[in-house]
Parts: structure tokens; C-alpha cells; sequence
């Protein structure tokens, strides 16, 4: 905490706070968005504006020319002088330039710390006088100092972009990170320099921007032209030597290697199209790419379009996305269509992916096996590149908080299915880079049309990039037609041109529908809870005054929570023993809530060595138990491993370790229980998919042994299992 920037926090509250416009600043002592937005919309108050923003936009800046722009001797005494001199000075604290005191007096302090920012940040302009791009520089969270990892060279680029056009610029960054501020910097130099009046830049590329784009090579003497064309291969990771705005050998090197690197014609020559895949993320988007994706179902006629226009991959989707109603996924006949005229397919996943809630370990988990059900039924062959999608303009925060643990999680899952398929990734290009550092994605297909994303403005294209899809365009006529995403490819991946569907089982679970999540929630908390009211009693007739309110180790809210934490796990293990996961979710929600502190101090027994056995973990088994029903099913080759022995103290603790540390072998366990009791012990059918009420309830039952007890907790249970499974039904026909 900073106490000179809690003080800021603390005055600015109390000025404005209850006024109209103004929201507060958090008084944490921290700086950050949230205050300079604070102090913005104070400013914007004393200057008499009725409409107030987080930004200082062209209407404040006007607003305060107006007034009078600060400089020593040349400010108003009076409060509202006195106020907007105390904001600017609470921006200085929250920035790290001291101005000597939070006085509302402009004095040689204040000054000073005005010339140390026009200095860090390159300006020509270098006076103490608070123009009002200065004022506006001070109220961003933007850094004119070289920060952690930055790169010098690039704050060397930034600094000189700033000196020579912030007029039309603005003040960028100069903290030697190539960012969102930075593209558009140079983008600005590009518009001065093709003589673009001031008033109509925009720091963005459009068609006369393009138009004017030079085309420059060994030798040009178009010195600003080249020396903006070497920042610009710069940050996208092609070093050209020296920012000397000569066109040498090296240069054209350099930009015959970047050609390469992004699939242009590799001659050294700067025309625009190797302008416009150094500045925006679809390069030039009139470009034909032999790579495309598309929404619809490609018919043998829109096979032949695709073939006839020159395309060799075709992205489709292995699912729906039931939100969207679209019936957009891979149709029955249609990967022959593909293959038949000579194109390849890469598959995409998408549910929704839309906004960063989504994204998390769960739902990872869910996506890769969900996914990895589709390919196989598919017949996708081992090696096969699958891209999960991250559709939306994703921040950094939410790709470390979020995305990150999503894919972290598909990677696993697809390595605990047996590893036959390769992680991708669909997004823009700062997800792509930093899920291919993380070491989750084997390629990246970049979502270059969404050019004002931030994870595309300020990022290259990633090392391993496969596709970039840069523009949407209709193809074919007549029953050709089709509408597709035009991407180009990098030859990293060159799609799948054959499939081997195997025999695959109807009828099979899959991963819970991400609609469905709250739902479950919501509906099968309540029913265990009304269970456990029911084993509350029966546990005070039979300890009375023993147990108190902290008896219980969980809720029966966060016991349905951790069942969905292992849905994907549950998932695979029920298509394998081709069981209903309802059974397991069944059990590991109940046993999960109903653990408590006596299970604990049996579990402590066991482990100090005064018993050899207790129900432990997440679905409370005995090691007895457990080994009986793994030799069973070991015994009748539904499981590869060695059978062990129920009263060898040594095998018991083995097992007893591994249950009571191991969440997921525990699962496993009871799912083979449920199997052992049903197909060995009751002589039910082997497959567990279509069992009545009555076997149902008799399984459940089996799992907690047999009496009255037990057959009340498969009677009681059973609610449980109807309540999963109804939505685990609804999930089975999305698919």
C-alpha cells in the first residue's frame, strides 16, 4: 500500500463522491484503472462537463484548452484552479512521479515531475507546461519507463514514434512492450508520413491508408518510410539491424525471411501486402488462401467449389453449439464429400467459448474428452490436430486466470485418453502465443479478422501458427454455393484426408452441456440435503450429543460441486464400463456429503496404525472393497492389473493409501465397485445402460452392502440418480 496514493484515493471520494458522473476510487492505497478513472471524471466535473467517462477524450481535452492549459505562474488560485492542480498531482503519485506534494499549488515540484514524464516518454516537447496531451498521459496507467522483461529496443521504437507524431498519436506508452498503443503509434507515423491531414487519422488501416503504402527496397531513399517498416518487422519478431531507416541488404534479409514467415511471395521487396502483415492482424485481406472453415455442410457441388477455387483444407466442427441452434457440425456423408475431391479436413470444437466465464479447468476437462468422444466416432486418425475455440476479445488476466487452466486441462485429459489426438487452439494471436509457451497447444489458428481485438493489436502471429483466417467470403454458384472464412495456411498442418470410423456404441454418456452446469446445481443440492437430514437423524440416535455443527466436512452444495469437478473423469469411465454416470455421480455426491469427523477420526486410526482398514475418500470404500471388486473385474479381463489379496495386511495398506490420497483412483474404484455389485453380485447385464427402477435402485443399494440399510440407501439415493439423470439424458441428445 501507498499512502500518498490512498491519500488521493481518500480526497477525491470526498470532493466528489454523490455527485452525478463521478464513481469512486477504491481506497486500497493501490493504484490502478479504477482511480485514474476516478480522477478523469473529476477533472471532467470541475471543468463543468455534464457527461462524464473513464476517458479523456477529445471532448475533455477541449474542455480543458479551454480553461487554460497549466504552467508555472499562469494558474488560477482559486478552488477549482486548486483542484485540477490536486488532480493532476493525485495522478502523479499514482504514476510514480513525485511532484513534491499534494499541495493544489503549481509549483517547481509539480514541474519538475511534468518534465521528467515528457522526457521518459520521448516528447519533443520537454517545458513542465501540462498541454493537454500531458494531462491525458498522466491519467492512464500507461508506463514511459522501461518495465520488467521490456525490451529496450522497443522502447528506443516507442519514444521516437512519440517524439514525432503524438500530436495525431498521443502520448503511447514508452515501457518497451509492444502493445495495443504502440501498433497504433506506428500506424499514425505511417498516416503523417503518406500525408494524411492530422484531422482525418486515425490510427487504424483503411483503404487510404493502403493506397498510400510505398513500396520500398535496397536502396530507397524514403528514409521515415523505412525506418516505420523496420519497427514494424521489429515487433513481430524479424530484427533488421539497426533503426536507421536504411534499406540495406540485411533489411531485405529480414523482410524476405518475414515474407516467408507469414506466406507471401519471399523477393525482399516492401510492397503492401508485406506492409499489411507487419501492421494488422489479417495482413491483406484480399488474399486467397488455400485453407478455409465454414459453418455449413459441404455437398459433393460445395466440395468441387472449394476444389475449383484453389483450397486444400476445409476447418469443420466436430459438435454444435446448442446455444447458437445452428446444426453446424459434421454431417453423416460429408467427410467423404471432402475426401472425394482431393481436400483434407481439420476439425474444430466449439460449444461456446464466447466470454471468459466459460473457460476453466472443469469445463476443459469436459471440452477435451467431449471432443476426443467426437473424433474417435468420427474416425479422425491418431495425430489429428483438434482447435478448441477462445472466441472473444480476450484479456491477459483471462488468459492466465481462465484460459490457461482450460487447456492445461485438455491437454491432460487428451494424454489420460490415451494421447492419439494433438491439442490446437483457435483465438487471437496473444492466447495463441502464450497457450503455445505454456507448452498446452501443438498449433495456433489465429483469429486474424478480428483486427481490434487486443490479443491481435500489438501481438505478431504466433511462432506456430497453422491457419489465419483474415476474411469471410461466398464461393461457388448454383447447389456450389458457399460461404466460407478464407485462411491462410502455413503448411504446418495439412488437415486429415482419411477417416477409420470403428464400431462405436450408441447410447454412451458424454460430458455435461455447459447450459446444464447451474441446473444440476440447483436441483440435486436440495435432494441431498433432504437425504442428509434423514442420516443427520439417524446419526444423532445413535450418538447423540457427540456431534455438533461442524460434523459434516462439506455441504451437500459443494459435494454436487465436487462430482462436477470430475465430470470428464466420470464420463470416460462410464463409456469404458458402459455404465450410466449416474450411478457414480449418484454415489460420490452422496458419500462426498455425508463424510464427516467420525470418517476422519477412522481414516486417523488407520493411519497411526490402530486399524487396518476404514471408507475413505471422496466415495468412502474400504480397501476390502475395493480390492474385491478390482480382482473381480481384473479376474474377467475388464481390468489389466494384478489381483491382490483382501486380508494381506500389506495389500490393504496399498490400497487403502492409494484410495483415501488419490481422488481419481477412488472414483475409479467405486465405479468398479457399482460394477462388481451389479454384474457379479446381483447377476445383472453386463451393460448397465438400460437397467429398470428396481436394478437401479438394487445397484445402489449393492455399493453400501446389504440389510435394511442398504436397501434404504439405494431407495433413498435414487432421487439423486433421477436428478443427474435427467440432465445427463438431455446431454446425450446434444450430441
Amino acid at each position: 500500500m501507498d499512502a500518498m496514493v490512498l491519500q488521493v484515493q481518500q480526497w477525491v471520494n470526498t470532493i466528489y463522491g454523490g455527485r452525478n458522473g463521478f464513481v469512486p476510487a477504491p481506497e486500497t492505497g493501490n493504484t490502478g484503472w479504477s482511480t485514474m478513472y476516478s480522477l478523469t471524471r473529476a477533472l471532467q466535473l470541475e471543468l463543468g462537463l455534464t457527461s462524464t467517462a473513464d476517458n479523456f477524450g477529445s471532448g475533455t481535452e477541449a474542455a480543458y484548452k479551454s480553461w487554460g492549459e497549466m504552467e508555472i505562474g499562469n494558474v488560477p488560485t482559486n478552488l477549482k484552479g486548486q483542484n485540477i492542480v490536486k488532480i493532476l498531482q493525485g495522478a502523479m503519485y499514482c504514476k510514480g512521479y513525485n511532484p513534491g506534494g499534494f499541495t493544489g499549488t503549481f509549483g517547481e515540484g509539480t514541474k519538475a515531475a511534468v518534465i521528467k514524464l515528457q522526457t521518459d516518454a520521448g516528447l519533443p516537447i520537454r517545458d513542465g507546461k501540462v498541454y493537454g496531451y500531458v494531462y491525458k498521459a498522466f491519467l492512464t496507467m500507461d508506463a514511459y519507463v522501461l518495465t520488467m522483461d521490456g525490451d529496450p529496443r522497443i522502447r528506443e521504437m516507442q519514444r521516437d514514434l512519440n517524439y514525432k507524431y503524438f500530436r495525431t498519436s498521443g502520448v503511447q506508452p514508452a515501457d518497451g512492450h509492444y502493445q495495443r498503443g504502440t501498433n497504433k503509434a506506428l500506424i499514425y507515423g505511417i498516416q503523417t508520413e503518406e500525408g494524411i491531414a492530422p484531422g482525418t487519422q486515425t490510427g487504424s488501416v483503411g483503404p487510404t491508408t493502403i493506397s498510400l503504402l510505398p513500396t520500398l527496397g535496397v536502396g530507397s531513399s524514403k528514409t521515415n518510410f523505412v525506418k516505420l517498416l523496420q519497427y514494424a518487422l521489429y515487433v513481430n519478431n524479424f530484427d533488421p539491424g539497426d533503426f536507421d531507416g536504411q534499406f540495406d541488404t540485411s533489411v531485405k534479409d529480414t523482410v524476405t525471411s518475414f515474407q516467408r514467415f507469414v506466406m507471401l511471395d519471399a523477393d525482399g521487396i516492401a510492397g503492401k501486402q508485406t506492409w499489411l502483415s507487419a501492421l494488422v492482424s489479417t495482413g491483406d485481406p484480399n488474399r486467397k488462401g488455400t485453407a478455409c472453415d465454414c459453418i455449413t455442410e459441404v455437398t459433393p457441388s460445395r466440395a468441387q467449389s472449394l476444389k475449383n477455387a484453389g483450397y486444400k483444407t476445409v476447418g469443420r466442427y466436430l459438435t454444435n453449439a446448442s446455444a447458437t441452434g445452428l446444426n453446424k457440425k459434421i454431417q453423416p456423408g460429408e467427410l467423404e464429400n471432402i475426401f472425394a475431391a482431393g481436400l483434407t479436413v481439420s476439425p474444430i470444437f466449439q460449444t461456446y467459448g464466447g466470454d471468459a466465464s466459460y473457460f476453466n479447468q472443469r469445463q476443459g476437462a469436459a471440452d477435451a474428452t467431449a471432443a476426443y468422444i467426437a473424433a474417435e466416432k468420427y474416425g479422425f486418425e491418431e495425430g489429428t490436430t483438434i482447435y478448441f475455440a477462445v472466441d472473444f476479445d480476450v484479456l491477459g488476466h483471462q488468459i492466465t486466470n481462465n484460459v490457461l487452466p482450460h487447456f492445461s486441462a485438455i491437454k491432460s485429459e487428451f494424454a489420460s485418453m490415451g494421447g492419439k489426438y494433438k491439442v490446437g487452439i483457435y483465438g487471437p494471436r496473444a492466447v495463441g502465443i502464450r497457450a503455445q509457451e505454456a507448452g498446452y497447444t501443438e498449433y495456433t489458428f489465429v483469429s486474424g479478422m478480428s483486427t481490434g481485438f487486443s490479443g491481435n493489436l500489438g501481438y505478431p502471429l504466433p511462432p506456430n501458427w497453422s491457419f489465419d483466417q483474415i476474411s469471410t467470403i461466398t464461393i461457388g454458384t448454383g447447389d456450389g454455393v458457399i460461404n466460407i472464412d478464407n485462411n491462410i495456411n502455413s503448411g504446418r498442418d495439412s488437415g486429415q484426408s482419411s477417416v477409420t470410423p470403428g464400431q462405436y456404441l450408441d447410447d454412451l454418456d458424454y460430458p455435461l452441456s455447459f447450459p446444464y452446469i447451474n441446473a444440476v446445481q440447483n436441483e440435486v443440492s436440495p435432494i441431498v440435503d433432504s437425504g442428509k437430514n434423514w442420516f443427520q437423524k439417524w446419526i444423532l440416535e445413535e450418538f447423540g450429543d457427540v456431534i455438533g455443527a461442524d460434523f459434516y466436512l462439506r455441504s451437500a452444495n459443494d459435494a454436487v460441486e465436487r462430482t462436477l469437478d470430475y465430470d470428464a473423469l466420470i464420463t470416460r469411465l462410464t463409456r469404458k464400463l458402459q455404465m450410466r454416470k449416474s450411478f457414480i455421480q449418484t454415489v460420490l455426491a452422496w458419500e462426498s456429503s455425508v463424510e464427516n469427523v467420525l470418517d476422519t477420526a477412522k481414516d486417523l486410526l488407520v493411519i497411526g496404525g490402530g486399524e487396518t482398514d476404514s471408507s475413505t475418500g471422496p466415495c468412502q470404500i474400504f480397501a476390502s472393497t475395493a480390492i474385491k471388486a478390482r480382482g473381480w473385474a481384473a479376474y474377467n479381463g475388464y481390468l489389466d492389473e494384478q489381483i491382490l489379496d483382501p486380508s494381506n495386511p500389506v495389500h490393504l495398506r496399498v490400497i487403502w493409501e492409494a484410495l483415501n490420497t488419490n481422488p481419481s483412483y477412488n472414483i475409479e474404484t467405486a465405479a468398479w465397485v457399482l460394477k462388481w455389485g451389479a454384474v457379479g453380485l446381483l447377476g445383472y447385464s453386463i451393460n448397465m445402460l438400460d437397467y429398470s427402477e428396481e436394478e437401479i435402485k438394487a445397484t445402489l443399494a449393492r455399493y453400501n452392502g446389504t440389510g435394511d440399510k442398504a436397501t434404504e440407501y439405494g431407495e433413498r439415493n435414487y432421487a439423486i440418480y433421477q436428478a443427474f439423470e435427467k440432465y445427463n439424458e438431455l446431454s446425450r441428445l446434444g450430441n
